[in-house]
């Protein structure tokens, strides 16, 4: 091509679709005169000049409403290996650009003076949909082995918005934000609702892990990673007219020892402390006593705290009970908002001596809420019914002190030479999303789901866009995918196999399968089993006989199917041996095991129990996976004989006369889900059925349904859902929740909850669980019961509107209405396996999930010979 033949209009057009001007270092793109507006939703503008750089502006009905702090795309922190030189690099701008109104792509460079490195920048926008808008900034350099960065992403409003909001404030102060869920924005004076997201933490490199596990507390870690992921303009930046909301990717916030690195803060006297419920409170010298009924009674105890922060709590303390101390984020009533202490073990009684208690917590910065610390009586899973009801702990408490302990911050994310990195956000606006905490919590989840590509109904994309928002790295050290099971459950970093297992095997995310399934593989014990649950900073042993292994060998047989995964054949062997041994090692085809195979493996049975139905169903599965998986040495002993007596096994705990499949041998007066998921795996994993049609059929039309609602899509079944676990007393078809004195399949030590009808509909007395309930009214339409459909239409409905203010995939919905208390796991992840159970049942095609992509071969177990 002659270059001087060109005209500058014809070079432009022609540098757009060959990239030229980019490779030139000149500007690129349409006219002024040729950017065309879409009539609704988002467009994009290209603002600045060569000489000042570029950045894009984002409008939405042609109206200027967000851009980066200066008109640029980002800052950054960059420090060398030693952390000895750094350099920042503020509201960096690009020198050329290429695009249009619906994507834009930027390019620059960050010369770093005093690392003597330059970093390549490209930033790229791009309309997903007419709400959505994806960011993407990619570094690279290619002149240090390795640098340290962090990244700031900064929102800001063109003109002043009527508020700020976030995931759990809808009328956010500012400050920092650790929620349940990354999101939060603004609403615009004119009812616009923009919202700024993030994409999955395995991709973008960023953690929720704030405490370390531990006994009998959960310390708060010493380095903090992504304390600072959100932040919003406070009161005071709005007043300046400041109005942002901050994305930090990166940032490390570090404990700082040496003298003068703690800083006493005040707490008010004894006399000023709040009394909460029946408690009584009085000072003798320098000790102040609380009375105490029950674990809702204590004193509230407000101190000044402002921003972030990383406490130290001691006491010392003689008490009768267990005793709780918490710190709180409390409104101007000093009532909870939220326990920042998440999930703490109860200090121990000490009942003959003063005991000291000392911990560390992390604070996350909140404007306009107050911090209290809130003194108690911890639970107690060892005392009786009746002790629990009419006894009052005495607890003594002195020197009771908090201090701050100086923090600095350094960046932790590393950029080697030559491997580029990204990270990648999202942008929604909606007029119509209402100005409620559902609203922005729906608007959040649904738009994410959008922003990812990923198809479905508003259930769907929830607990979709859920699942990602928990798929974290493991950590500073560690940055490896990890499934947190909720944010409440794995602040310490926690990741159960079980929830891995359902979670990930319910998308189509290669990468997350297997480097999971790997993680696992690397937690193996010496005798083949895989443990139950992995963490950083503190071992947690539970390697035992519960379905882990099982659920790891059903994985690796299914990552070999769908992605041709090469498997560790050495601890496939070992895990596969284990479970022979452990489960059946009399060969009679009858499963024995020392815990539940399923979700309720917290109940103990030391000499081993054969009575239990899930077991038995869960063994049959799992003999014919080590038979598909051609294990050498292992798997040819598995003998379709000996697998059929297995199945026969299962089958015989169905009742003729009660029409239900028994929960345990001598169980006949209760009825659940678990009993006939073995069957759902079957049909997944084997296009195999195990019991007739006769007995699922009845079995589901034996559980009961349950909370009527006119406004689900099928009133006239009579319930928006089931219960996974429910009382069938002899003799009668009602049913009934569980008492202190009745509750098959759970612990004495948990029962005492049920005292008082306290426990109703609540857990496993009487509460439904998505995952398992969905995927039996899966098994039931495979079977032939006509009931499915408008089952699973009722249930995904009622996940996000039988809690209105909470829209997210739970882990329970509590199914009495005198007893609302639906757990702490308010997003949680391993409801993602509805999305594979709607796939068997037809309602959904695996191209609907982003990540599908098919297999050139045929995917059966058949056709696949030995890993």
């Amino acid at each position: 091509m002659d270059f001087k033949t060109l005209t500058r209009r014809r070079f432009l057009e022609n540098s757009l679709k060959g990239g030229v001007a980019a490779g030139l270092g000149l500007t690129a793109g349409p006219l002024p005169g040729e950017l065309t507006t879409p009539v609704n939703g988002w467009s994009l503008k290209v603002a600045g000049d060569a000489k000042e750089g570029f950045g894009v502006q984002l409008l939405f009905r042609g109206r200027a409403i967000l851009q980066h702090k200066g008109g640029g795309e980002f800052s950054g922190l960059f420090q060398n290996e030693e952390r000895s030189v750094e350099d920042r690099v503020e509201n960096w701008k690009a020198s050329s650009w290429a695009g249009n109104a619906n994507g834009v792509t930027l390019k620059g460079q960050c010369a770093l003076q005093n690392l003597n490195t330059t970093v390549f920048v490209e930033v790229g926008y791009e309309c997903v949909t007419a709400h959505v808008v994806k960011k993407k900034i990619k570094l690279h350099q290619a002149d240090m082995l390795l640098l340290f960065y962090q990244l700031s992403n900064r929102l800001e409003a063109v003109d002043a918005p009527a508020k700020q909001w976030s995931f759990s404030q809808p009328d956010w102060q500012g400050g920092v934000l650790h929620e349940e869920y990354p999101a939060a924005g603004f609403r615009m004076k004119d009812g616009l609702c923009v919202g700024l997201l993030t994409d999955a933490g395995y991709r973008n490199e960023w953690t929720r892990i704030l405490r370390r596990d531990g006994k009998p507390v959960k310390p708060g870690l010493t380095s903090v990673p992504d304390l600072n992921l959100y932040s919003g303009a406070s009161p005071e930046d709005r007043r300046h007219g400041h109005f942002f909301v901050q994305q930090t990717f990166g940032e490390l916030t570090k404990q700082t020892s040496g003298e003068g690195s703690a800083k006493l803060v005040p707490l008010p006297e004894t006399a000023d402390w709040k009394k909460v419920g029946g408690a009584t409170l009085e000072q003798r010298g320098n000790v102040a006593i609380l009375q105490a009924k029950g674990t809702e009674d204590g004193a509230v105890i407000p101190f000044a705290l402002s921003g972030s922060a990383i406490l130290s709590v001691a006491m010392e303390y003689r008490s009768d009970a267990p005793v709780a101390l918490e710190v709180w984020r409390t409104d101007e009533q000093l009532h909870k908002v939220e326990d920042i202490t998440l999930y703490n073990d109860v200090v121990p009684e000490s009942k003959d001596g003063w005991a000291q208690f000392t911990t560390t917590v992390v604070v996350p910065g909140a404007e306009g809420l107050g911090v209290a610390l809130f003194l108690s009586v911890g639970p107690n899973e060892q005392a009786s019914t009746a002790e629990m009801l009419n006894s009052v702990a005495r607890i003594e408490v002195r020197k009771l002190q908090v201090q701050q302990l100086a923090t600095h911050s350094e960046p932790y994310h590393r950029l080697q030479m030559d491997k580029p990195i990204e990270k990648t956000l999202f942008v929604f606006g909606d007029g119509e999303v209402p100005d409620t905490i559902r609203g922005y919590r729906l608007a959040s989840q649904l738009y994410l789901a959008d922003g990812l590509r990923f198809q479905g109904g508003d259930t769907e994309k929830v607990v979709y866009a859920d699942l990602m928002m928990l798929c974290w790295v493991a950590g500073l050290e560690s940055p490896r995918p990890i499934v947190a099971p909720s944010i409440w459950y794995s602040a310490a970093g926690e990741m159960y196999l079980r929830d891995s297992f359902y979670a990930l095997n319910g998308i189509h995310n290669r990468e997350l399968n297997e480097r999971v399934f790997d993680l696992w593989a690397e937690n193996q014990g010496v005798d083949g089993a895989i443990n139950t649950l992995v963490e950083p900073n503190m071992a947690n042993l539970e390697r035992k006989s519960n379905d882990s292994t099982p659920l790891w060998l059903m994985w690796a047989l299914l990552n070999h199917r769908r992605f041709g995964t090469k498997l560790p054949a050495e601890k496939i062997r070992k895990a596969a041996q284990y479970c022979v041994e452990a489960y059946d090692s009399r060969g009679d085809a009858v499963c024995r095991a020392k815990f539940v195979m399923g979700q309720l493996d917290v109940i103990q049975y030391p000499e081993g129990t054969s009575a239990i139905c899930e077991n038995q169903g869960v063994f049959a599965v799992l003999l014919r996976v080590i038979k598909e998986l051609r294990i050498p040495g292992v798997s040819e002993k598995i003998s379709e004989q000996y697998i059929g007596r297995a199945e026969a096994n299962y089958r015989s705990y169905y009742d003729p006369e009660l029409k239900f499949m028994r929960p345990a041998r001598d169980i006949a007066d209760a009825i659940g889900f678990a009993d006939i998921f073995p069957e759902f795996l079957a049909l997944w994993l084997f296009q195999r059925k195990l019991l007739t049609d006769e007995m699922v059929v009845n079995h589901l039309e034996r559980i009961p349904v349950m909370l009527a609602r006119r406004d689900c899509p099928h009133p006239e079944v009579g319930g928006s859902l089931r219960p996974i676990f429910i009382g069938l007393p002899a003799g009668s078809r009602k049913w009934s929740f569980f008492r202190e004195d009745w509750h098959p399949m759970v612990s004495n030590a948990f029962a005492v909850n049920y005292a008082s009808r306290g426990m109703d509909g609540i857990y496993y007395n009487g509460g439904s669980w998505m995952r398992i309930e969905i995927c039996g009214y899966v098994a039931g339409k495979l079977h032939g019961w006509g009931g499915w459909e408008k089952a699973i239409a009722n249930r995904l409905w009622a996940e996000i509107n039988t809690s209105p203010d909470f829209p997210t995939s739970q882990e329970y919905l509590a199914t009495d209405r005198a007893h609302p208390f639906f757990g702490f796991h308010r997003v949680f992840a391993w409801n993602s396996f509805v999305l594979k159970a709607l796939e068997i049942s037809g309602l959904r095609s695996p191209d609907m999930d982003p990540d599908y992509r098919p297999r050139k071969a045929p995917g059966t177990s058949a056709r696949l010979g030995p890993y």
